[in-house]
């Protein structure tokens, strides 16, 4: 475990959604099945926007506690995709479900450790409404690999 300011934790998480979306992209020039294909620009597009989100959190969260020091083990998208063993031109959606799950899972687990770890109600405040986002975010994967038989 290392010492990481709250600052470095939420970019951190945005690299992690601007990776796993730089993924799905290079996944999408080698697919040639049309519901894969859908489910990955859903998926790019989703952890783009997740990207975008985290920045604007970033940008409107006080100086104060971006810069509060917690201990933690920060991560990459290719340690939470084990090398991303799953990426290959043949993926199913299943696989695509299990790798967007464990993105998701992987930046859940990281903002509860740091909620629980706060030192101050702002910032706990902010990791437990992080957990949410992602939870949801979570939600709408999961419908949307659920739907992708329809389409």
């Amino acid at each position: 475990m290392s010492f990481k300011t709250v600052r470095d934790v939420l970019e951190l998480s945005q690299d992690i959604h601007r990776n796993a979306s730089n993924v799905y992209e290079q996944l999408r020039e080698q697919t040639q099945r049309e519901r894969v294909d859908m489910l990955l620009k859903f998926l790019s597009r989703h952890e783009e926007e997740l990207s975008s989100t985290l920045k604007k959190i970033t940008d409107d969260v006080s100086v104060k506690i971006l810069d509060e020091w917690h201990q933690t083990e920060l991560t990459s998208v290719a340690a939470i995709l084990d090398g991303c063993k799953e990426c290959h031109p043949d993926v199913s959606v299943q696989e695509l479900v299990n790798m967007a799950l464990r993105v998701d899972d992987a930046l859940i687990g990281l903002y509860k450790h740091m909620a629980s770890e706060a030192s101050t109600d702002e910032a706990r405040q902010l990791f437990n409404n992080l957990v949410l986002l992602e939870e949801n975010e979570k939600i709408k994967t999961v419908k949307a690999a659920l739907s992708a038989d329809d389409w």
